[in-house]
């Protein structure tokens, strides 16, 4: 019986993926961005009404993480492209199998999460579904990544994607589609739970706190989302697809 699991079958399934990314069409990537930021938006706007609306923060922050996955796993069923997964495309390179260029234009993908979480976060506004209470748990949580220093926000990034991308692992090297939901929803609800710095997340937080008229610049947003940018792909691109290529790299074909 052929083996779905373990780090040869992942790395050659990833390797499979990172060559049907690597022939779409570049247009196709931006929308299928553009809806990937969408989709975290939607799981980050289903986090804040639950966590805003219990009385005991930790418990408000226990029962969000468990509507927050919804984001990625819309992401994942209906093949929308999210930076932070697509890091483990480097596999690619690892395994000699494409051009640096090619990873490049898919990992561009970041710019179109980033303007699908800024155009979800700007109707969130304009619609008014956040009342006071929601509002501020947002702005809170914006301001303290805006302002958090180079080094923690850097590190903390690297764990988000180890995390993240580890979730993202195990659904890939399931076969069943509610084994894939029910991996990823436990390894999301970890990384939400932890705090760390997703990029794409925080692009939703911040923009929405910004249009809302918090005290953060827009450089202050720039700074957030390139150093989480760049730490996400140590954490997917590197440490996560580096690793499992490591222990399969003998076995691939």
């Amino acid at each position: 019986m052929k083996n779905t699991s373990g780090p040869k079958a992942l790395t050659e399934y990833i390797l499979h993926l990172s060559k049907e990314k690597a022939n779409k069409p570049f247009f196709i990537l931006l929308v299928q961005g553009l809806l990937a930021g969408i989709y975290i938006s939607i799981g980050a706007i289903a986090y804040f009404r639950v966590a805003a609306s219990t009385a005991d923060p930790g418990l408000g922050s226990f029962l969000g993480a468990l509507v927050f996955p919804l984001g990625i796993i819309a992401v994942l069923l209906m093949h929308a492209e999210l930076f932070t997964s697509d890091c483990m495309v480097m596999t690619a390179i690892y395994a000699g199998r494409t051009r640096i260029y090619k990873i490049f234009r898919i990992l561009f993908i970041i710019i179109a999460n980033i303007v699908g979480c800024a155009f979800i976060a700007y109707i969130t506004n304009v619609s008014g579904i956040f009342n006071d209470d929601v509002m501020a748990l947002v702005t809170a949580t914006a301001m303290k990544k805006a302002f958090m220093p180079f080094g923690r926000l850097l590190v903390s990034a690297v764990l988000c994607n180890i995390i993240v991308c580890t979730g993202v692992c195990l659904a890939y090297s399931c076969q069943n589609e509610m084994a894939k939901i029910t991996v990823l929803w436990l390894a999301i609800a970890a990384f939400t739970l932890s705090g760390t710095e997703h990029v794409i997340a925080n692009a939703y937080y911040l923009f929405t706190a910004y249009f809302a008229g918090a005290n953060i610049a827009f450089s202050d947003i720039i700074y957030n989302l390139l150093v989480s940018g760049l730490g996400n792909f140590i954490g997917g691109g590197i440490i996560v697809s580096g690793a499992n290529y490591v222990l399969a790299y003998k076995d691939i074909s």
